[in-house]
């Protein structure tokens, strides 16, 4: 499987088209007249945050689908509360669509068709089974809970609304929600007949929506999302090995990682210095560590949201819990949190569209967390 890399470092809309354009794209289309782009539209995020998919890879893949003779709508379901609309607007993609007349597409309000994997059942857009083709247009960034998102986990997406919240309160965990990822991508993945990452500026440190941009000055693409996630993932400094819902994605396409096709001059690469996320560092560390230990482990390792300065009441990490432990109470600064029944999925981390959610860490816990 071949996983294409070019080194692109800015928005540049002729030099991405030309990528685009070098790309099996076409062929990963044939037959296919209606297609589906799914970009990571997470919230309300203007595109310097780096939290969404950048309009211009967005404007590039439109422009030349529409010259080989695509029809193409554009869809997703942001997490959280935020109305549509605003993160149409915000992203970009409201801009994109006027330009080529496409047609955008809210998950929430389309048809809902029930889905069984071996072990769960989701539901997931209708829209998905509408469209002749869907092409994946994720972004590049560390995660707060999964460490690493990129292809698979733009998936989520595929979720309507708040739906995405049920399944954060029933799989708490990275462990456990590795298993959400894994499954649903078993139901999805022979929809998805194209990935493309945007890493030209990606994000580092608390994302996928709090962290830092940082110009990685990549773009990547391969016709499997499970061979684009393991090879990224290296480079941002993951050993994917590590990552379960890579690995066990790799397994559900039938791919061996050695064999996974990149060109010379990437064999090896890493990014230097990339502030990644070790949160899941404390599922190994429960699940080895003896009991005795484990109750002193437990003392001195916590990490939980808190807010700063940054909150402006507007209420969407209240409306966006899982499991309705948040309440901004009347004249208070920001919400309080009752920290005996939050289960630490940083939803509400993850949705804030100011910043003003941080993850607090105890001494033990920012010497783990990197």
């Amino acid at each position: 499987m071949k996983v294409h890399i070019k080194k692109i470092a800015t928005y540049d809309f002729d030099e991405i088209y030309r990528f685009v354009k070098k790309l099996p794209l076409k062929d990963a289309l044939a037959g296919k007249k209606t297609i589906l782009l799914k970009p990571n539209l997470l919230g309300a995020f203007t595109p310097d945050r780096a939290v969404t998919t950048n309009p211009v890879i967005v404007d590039v893949v439109v422009t030349y689908l529409k010259e080989i003779g695509k029809d193409v709508i554009l869809g997703d379901s942001p997490g959280g509360s935020t109305l549509v609309d605003h993160v149409w607007d915000k992203t970009g993609m409201k801009q994109i669509a006027e330009k080529h007349n496409v047609t955008l597409v809210n998950f929430t309000k389309g048809n809902i068709n029930k889905k069984k994997s071996a072990t769960m059942e989701f539901p997931i857009s209708q829209y998905l089974w509408d469209v002749d083709a869907v092409v994946n247009l994720c972004k590049y960034k560390t995660h707060s809970l999964m460490s690493y998102t990129g292809a698979i986990k733009n998936l989520y997406g595929v979720i309507p609304g708040l739906k995405k919240s049920d399944y954060h309160k029933s799989y708490p965990d990275q462990k456990k929600f590795t298993t959400v990822i894994t499954e649903l991508y078993s139901i999805v993945k022979d929809r998805i007949n194209f990935n493309i990452l945007d890493g030209i500026v990606g994000m580092e440190g608390d994302g996928p929506s709090a962290g830092n941009p940082r110009n990685f000055g990549i773009v990547m693409a391969s016709g499997s999302a499970s061979a684009l996630d393991y090879i990224a993932s290296k480079m941002l400094g993951f050993k994917p090995d590590k990552l379960d819902y890579v690995i066990s994605a790799l397994k559900i396409d039938g791919i061996d990682p050695t064999e996974i096709d990149i060109d010379q001059q990437w064999q090896g690469f890493k990014f230097p210095k990339v502030k990644i996320k070790k949160i899941g560092l404390y599922v190994t560390i429960v699940k080895y560590t003896p009991k005795f230990l484990m109750r002193i482990f437990k003392k001195y390792f916590n990490y939980y949201p808190d807010f700063n300065d940054k909150c402006r009441q507007c209420n969407i990490c209240v409306e966006s819990c899982p499991m309705y432990v948040m309440e901004l109470k009347v004249g208070a600064d920001h919400p309080v949190i009752d920290y005996d029944k939050c289960i630490k999925c940083m939803c509400c981390h993850e949705m804030c569209p100011y910043q003003a959610i941080y993850i607090h860490k105890s001494f033990l816990a920012k010497f783990l967390i990197k």
